[in-house]
């Protein structure tokens, strides 16, 4: 194994590398830009919705490399401007520095417009308005009226020699603008530069944006700056005149392959395994599905690999599937931890702390029944379930090498915290946990204990293991945090 990819987006996409498939997305888009330039006089704002790390700079990048023929490309990387505390102002620079013809006026009243720009923006409706006072106090000699009049005549000129005249050269007959990085911005600068865009650069003619949004990260920008007076979705419909979205399920199957696919796996067993298949199938019932977050881990996990075969024999090291050693479970298990120390810490800190357990399982209890008003059968029921983690407690059973799991064990050790209600008896099979156990919100937790659960091969495959179960429960806690 022993392979790191980079965190980075992929600078040339190709069927290769396209780990997690959004070629079709990419061309569904280029072809959008390429056939509707009739359009562009009217809609020149368009947003690329997707969460942190699904893989939209990678996306832009492509259409910047495809679109290059037909428009004259800018990426303009905002996280890597924002010290400059005056984002759109960094964008007129930008777009100027890496213009065919540079012309110093350019910009000039542009500079002097949104250097105020920032201080003077306010909400009062989903839309936004200017305190033009506020920038008048920036540029005494010019009325607001006339700063927008002059950044309008100087951007139409700056589109003029950039592109094609109508009986011209060779030219591209548009720009295109990718805004990327935003989800990296501080939330004011991120409504800054959006609103500035929308306001004043598509003034233009032969200019269109594109914008890499995460439209949580905007969600938090409008909050932390407008309350409750504006709703994000309301923002974003406003300023975007047209957008596409990321596709909502990656498929990472080839993603996971890459970091297997050089040799075959067999667990301690000597049982052929597909060790890929059987990752991927894992991290898709987790719903951990971010291409950046599954990299990430699959990064570190390829770091333990390598100091397992460095030294097999090692007894600090999870007992992961590596050359006819470790098992399944194990394996698994060690990847659901990363993924837990990583971005999930309240969970893995609390996690095999058997006493807030029992707690959380009272408070469920408590709450099923104050609807059906048994109180003899709450404390029978809080009982069965209280002994068996003390139980557990006496045993010390997370501290020896892990046990055979029966289904109740498994169930309390790996029950998620996250309880609403619990109804009698739901630990004492699969039937009557799927209908008695109800969850606030289900996380990660909670669909590793489904997927364990309801998996008849996975159960099969723990009884198989246990007699090879190197380490206890808590010795994974505390290699994982000595490996973080």
């Amino acid at each position: 194994m022993a392979k790191i990819l980079p965190n980075l987006p992929i600078d040339k996409l190709t069927k290769e590398n396209d780990y997690i498939g959004i070629l079709t997305k990419g061309d569904i888009i280029k072809n959008f830009f390429l056939t509707h330039k009739h359009d562009f006089n009217r809609v020149k704002f368009f947003a690329l919705y997707g969460e942190w790390g699904s893989g939209k700079s990678t996306l832009m990048k492509y259409l910047e490399k495809e679109l290059k023929d037909s428009f004259n490309t800018f990426f303009f990387e905002a996280w890597e401007y924002e010290s400059d505390h005056n984002l759109p102002k960094s964008l007129l620079e930008f777009l100027h520095y890496k213009s065919d013809t540079k012309v110093d006026t350019f910009f000039k009243n542009g500079a002097k417009l949104l250097e105020g720009f920032a201080r003077s923006i306010t909400f009062k409706t989903p839309v936004f308005n200017i305190n033009s006072d506020k920038i008048i106090q920036s540029v005494e000699e010019n009325s607001f009226f006339e700063l927008k009049q002059l950044f309008k005549e100087e951007f139409e000129a700056w589109e003029r020699r950039n592109v094609k005249e109508e009986n011209g050269d060779k030219k591209p007959e548009y720009n295109i603008v990718f805004i990327d990085d935003l989800d990296r911005c501080e939330p004011e600068n991120v409504l800054n530069l959006l609103s500035a865009i929308k306001l004043f650069f598509t003034y233009g003619k032969k200019t269109i944006f594109l914008c890499g949004i995460d439209k949580k990260a905007v969600d938090e920008a409008v909050k932390t700056k407008y309350k409750d007076v504006v709703k994000a979705n309301e923002y974003l419909e406003k300023v975007f005149d047209l957008s596409f979205s990321m596709p909502k399920e990656n498929d990472i199957s080839k993603l996971v392959k890459v970091y297997f696919n050089e040799e075959e796996y067999s667990d301690v067993n000597c049982k052929s395994i597909d060790l890929s298949n059987e990752i991927a199938v894992f991290l898709k019932a987790l719903k951990f599905e971010n291409p950046r977050r599954v990299k990430k881990i699959l990064n570190k996990y390829s770091l333990i690999d390598s100091l397992k075969k460095q030294d097999n024999k090692t007894s600090d090291l999870p007992n992961i599937i590596t050359e006819n050693s470790g098992t399944l479970f194990e394996t698994l298990l060690t990847l659901y931890l990363l993924i837990l120390k990583e971005f999930e810490s309240q969970i893995f800190d609390s996690f095999l702390d058997l006493i807030f357990k029992k707690q959380s399982i009272k408070i469920a209890l408590e709450n099923y029944f104050n609807k059906s008003s048994n109180s003899n059968e709450f404390f029978r029921e809080y009982s069965k379930i209280t002994g068996v983690i003390i139980n557990a407690v006496d045993k010390d059973i997370i501290n020896q090498k892990i046990p055979t799991f029966g289904f109740r064990d498994f169930a309390t050790i790996f029950l998620p915290f996250n309880l609403n209600s619990i109804t009698p008896n739901s630990l004492d099979n699969l039937d009557l946990f799927n209908t008695g156990v109800s969850i606030r919100e289900k996380k990660i937790d909670f669909y590793f204990c489904d997927f364990f659960i309801n998996d008849s091969r996975i159960s099969n495959i723990i009884n198989n293991d246990q007699n090879n179960f190197n380490h206890s429960l808590m010795d994974y806690k505390r290699m994982i945090e000595d490996l973080s």
